[in-house]
């Protein structure tokens, strides 16, 4: 079984006894992220700021980067196939085919992919 499941019907991920909404693509523009099953490597976690106890890097921290949620807060969970992510989707509504978390706040759900990012997370995609 899947530690995550983005189901796109619902436009949720779900995992570990919690849910999110979520949306993925842009209609008309790009597609949501593919069906399948992704492993998602070890220490795939990015934050936008430094002091989370994760990879800092500039291109999520800076606007116009849709990887903010309403608080502020930006980070970016790499799936492990090209561009492709779960990130927040607060200033921005859309994405360019990642899962974005809707959530005002994220901080709760990237503490969680923070303590299970110390090995392979696995995203079914259906």
């Amino acid at each position: 079984m899947a530690d995550f499941i983005y189901d796109k019907k619902k436009n949720t991920l779900t995992g570990h006894g919690e849910s999110w909404s979520v949306r993925s693509g842009i209609p008309g523009k790009y597609s949501p992220t593919p069906a399948g099953l992704y492993t998602i490597p070890k220490g795939a976690l990015m934050a936008g700021s430094t002091g989370h106890g994760v990879p800092h890097n500039a291109k999520y921290a800076l606007p116009p980067y849709s990887y903010r949620d309403n608080k502020g807060f930006a980070w970016f969970l790499w799936i492990g196939v090209g561009n492709l992510g779960i990130h927040p989707d607060g200033n921005i509504p859309g994405t360019k085919g990642c899962i974005g978390i809707t959530k005002s706040d994220t901080k709760a759900l990237f503490n969680k992919f923070k303590s299970l990012n110390t090995k392979a997370i696995t995203l079914l995609v259906k």
